[in-house]
């Protein structure tokens, strides 16, 4: 079998590095085709994976032009004749587009000329980004979703939201039976090394803050949260990591701003970002996690905190909230409302025993190990026509 794989973010986070990574384990051919925005060309090189299946690759495209940011139609035309210059379809037997309007667009223009199934993933960007800055072409979009054989969402909540607000009733109706839930994978480095230290809370509740450090994360709300409680007589630390966050949205204005808001604060600590081994060592020092973060996809970043028997602040009516009930494995805050973020860690506090308890009886690997969902993938592939 031979996937095509259109990515236009490949190289900015290791997700889709990971399922290519699993499939290729599975003996899956894989084309993985990168059409890159003028501002990512970078990222060439980035995540080069060794594969082991013959035939398998990586092709970069950098033909997009920085007018391409506003030129829609003819964005998706120049990536479909480079993709045709630079790639074999002959061979190809299905294509899975990482996201709808930009990666589906392009697998649809070369299902209606060369018949090939696609499915694809519906992702932020699609929602937060095309059906707002280009509102004229969701009938477009409409039909990229009507030619899809299946539709991916990674979370229950960005599923609800767009079936129930994005679309019409029409087009929901025809195509909900196609429509299914995914969630991405946990990196294999804490799944191997989950905690097996059961969490207590001995009066003094130390947070911790794991993202880069740029509006949307929502660190300083996080920040003046802790300060209103600790005004409550409640003694809370914060260990933020992630300044300097490679391949993210960097915000040297916001990162002063951080620094400033932490500055005489000894229950602050900011510091730059770690690798994996390094983050599972500071989650075992911590009580909780907190990243109310909008908008937000995933977060891969809360099940890395659930491995580590870590209960979660997280963003209400975001990607991860409706995987489990309010108040089982944490409580949803509103994103940008330090009082919501304040009031979300005191009845985490209140009730910390109970949750931590849930935490601890998690079964991760089921639903959130890469090899699981890899063959989640492989069996889609072999229905799509």
């Amino acid at each position: 079998m031979h996937i095509l794989h259109i990515s236009n973010s490949y190289g900015g986070t290791k997700v889709y590095e990971n399922l290519y990574t699993q499939l290729d384990k599975l003996g899956v051919r894989q084309t993985v085709f990168v059409p890159l925005n003028a501002a990512n060309h970078s990222r060439v090189g980035n995540q080069m994976i060794d594969f082991q299946t013959p035939g398998s690759k990586i092709v970069y495209s950098t033909v997009l032009k920085p007018r391409h940011r506003f030129l829609y139609m003819d964005k998706i035309n120049t990536i479909v004749k480079d993709l045709k210059k630079n790639v074999d379809l002959s061979s190809v037997d299905a294509i899975h587009a990482s996201t709808l309007c930009l990666d589906g667009a392009v697998a649809y223009k070369l299902h209606q000329e060369i018949g090939i199934p696609y499915m694809c993933a519906i992702r932020n960007t699609d929602v937060n980004n095309y059906y707002k800055v280009f509102k004229w072409r969701k009938g477009f979009f409409s039909r990229i979703l009507k030619g899809a054989s299946k539709i991916i969402f990674i979370s229950p909540k960005y599923k609800e939201n767009f079936l129930g607000k994005i679309i019409t009733d029409a087009i929901r109706k025809e195509i909900e039976e196609r429509v299914m839930v995914i969630p991405n994978g946990v990196s294999d480095v804490f799944l191997a090394n989950k905690s097996t230290e059961h969490k207590t809370y001995d009066g003094v509740f130390n947070l911790i803050f794991v993202a880069a450090f740029y509006k949307g994360k929502g660190l300083l709300e996080t920040v003046q949260a802790i300060d209103q409680l600790r005004n409550k007589g409640y003694k809370i630390t914060l260990n933020a990591i992630g300044k300097g966050l490679p391949n993210r949205p960097h915000d040297a204005d916001y990162e002063a701003q951080v620094e400033t808001l932490a500055a005489g604060k000894d229950w602050v600590r900011t510091q730059t970002f770690k690798k994996p081994e390094e983050i599972i060592a500071e989650m075992r020092k911590a009580n909780a996690f907190v990243m109310v973060s909008k908008p937000e996809t995933f977060g891969l970043v809360y099940v890395e905190a659930l491995s580590q028997y870590l209960p979660i602040i997280y963003a209400k009516g975001q990607g991860f909230d409706g995987f489990y009930p309010d108040g089982f494995v944490g409580y949803p805050a509103e994103a940008g409302n330090a009082e919501s973020i304040a009031e979300k860690i005191e009845n985490l506090i209140n009730n910390y025993s109970s949750v931590a308890n849930n935490v601890e009886s998690l079964n991760l690997d089921e639903d959130f190990d890469w090899s699981n969902i890899g063959k989640k993938y492989l069996s889609i592939y072999k229905t799509l026509q």
